[in-house]
């Protein structure tokens, strides 16, 4: 996926018992709502039917998507995941399992996991991101799992190699480009290395200091003064761009990074964009609540109004943007794998299954 077509269009293991999330709280007095709620009875039942459709659309290689599978195969393991399912148990562990497998299967020795060529319906280093995300959450999750549908490594090496690469494919700059090579750079791959990245290092791997320094000192370089995030370092100019700023801000706030000068200016960019103040450039993608909607909770004790009312109006466009007939989130140019992967995720992150969305 090239960053154009990419922003545009998308741009605990003791979870023994999870049946299908249903609403035990409705109903059980008259005492009146509070202003803010984490769950509401709307989320919850959006949030099985998107679910149900990831599994529907999940083929026999445990592949989602029909392109960029590694991307969208490692955001629905994600959204699986979230739902408190591990590859042994709860409703989605065989979803989970046929996942899990795609993606170890699309693991290089090289460290790099990708299912294809770019060029040829792969995802590049947008997949390698989230995949390895995918992996560490995993691995924070259920410790090592090494089977024989898993091949001969077990997801440890996996995660130790895929770290490794990422390590070596950073441009001087501090950035990523779309290929695993060490020269080239623009801000969503960055973003998903990043992320990638602390989340290794939150799971007990080895990660080098200096690489995550110099990515996050390339977000910083690449905030314009009016805190919106530019599409590449050096590209001039601002950037303007709902998504990239959110990714930018998810960025700052997942690293607490609130009072650095660059992330004040960033995340009150954020609280413009999703408040109506600041117009948005395109298309409101999903790609954009991705991230909007972890920022909004990293930040919710340093802002808690960010947490209370920002996510609560990102939640509000996802729950619209559900097709009432499939359940899935289908505009997303990609017959709605990544919408879908990425809506449920970001509906379930109260939930706090996922490690890296524990307080």
């Amino acid at each position: 996926m090239d960053r154009r077509r990419f922003l545009k269009l998308g741009l605990g293991a003791g979870a023994a018992a999870f049946p299908p999330l249903r609403l035990a709280f409705a109903g059980q007095d008259a005492r009146p709502a509070p202003a803010f709620q984490e769950i509401t009875p709307e989320q919850v039942i959006a949030i099985n039917r998107g679910l149900e459709w990831l599994a529907r659309n999940q083929g026999r290689s445990g592949a989602i998507g029909q392109t960029c599978q590694v991307a969208f195969t490692g955001l629905g393991g994600l959204a699986f995941m979230a739902a408190g399912s591990t590859p042994t148990r709860g409703k989605y562990a065989a979803n989970l399992r046929g996942a899990l497998r795609f993606v170890m299967r699309s693991c290089a020795k090289s460290g790099y996991i990708n299912e294809s060529a770019r060029g040829m319906g792969g995802s590049g280093m947008h997949g390698h991101g989230y995949a390895l995300l995918f992996l560490c959450e995993l691995y924070g999750m259920c410790g090592d799992i090494q089977d024989e549908q898993l091949g001969d490594d077990s997801v440890r090496d996996a995660i130790q190699r895929a770290v490794k690469l990422t390590e070596h494919a950073q441009d001087p700059t501090g950035g990523w480009t779309y290929e695993p090579k060490p020269y080239g750079h623009e801000g969503s791959v960055t973003v998903t290395q990043v992320e990638a990245l602390r989340a290794a290092r939150n799971a007990g791997i080895s990660v080098g200091r200096s690489c995550i320094d110099k990515g996050i000192s390339y977000i910083k370089k690449s905030t314009a003064a009016d805190g919106t995030i530019m599409y590449s370092l050096g590209g001039g100019g601002t950037g303007n761009s709902y998504a990239l700023t959110a990714a930018g801000a998810c960025v700052y706030a997942m690293y607490g990074l609130y009072e650095a000068p660059e992330a004040v200016k960033c995340l009150k960019a954020l609280s413009e964009f999703i408040g109506g103040t600041r117009g948005r450039q395109g298309y409101h993608d999903y790609y954009s609540h991705l991230y909007a909607g972890q920022a909004c909770f990293f930040m919710k004790q340093h802002n808690p109004k960010l947490w209370t009312d920002g996510y609560t109006k990102v939640r509000r466009e996802i729950l619209q943007q559900q097709d009432a007939k499939s359940g899935g989130w289908l505009q997303d140019g990609y017959n709605g794998a990544f919408g879908t992967a990425c809506s449920t995720l970001v509906l379930q992150i109260p939930f706090r299954f996922l490690p890296i969305f524990q307080d």
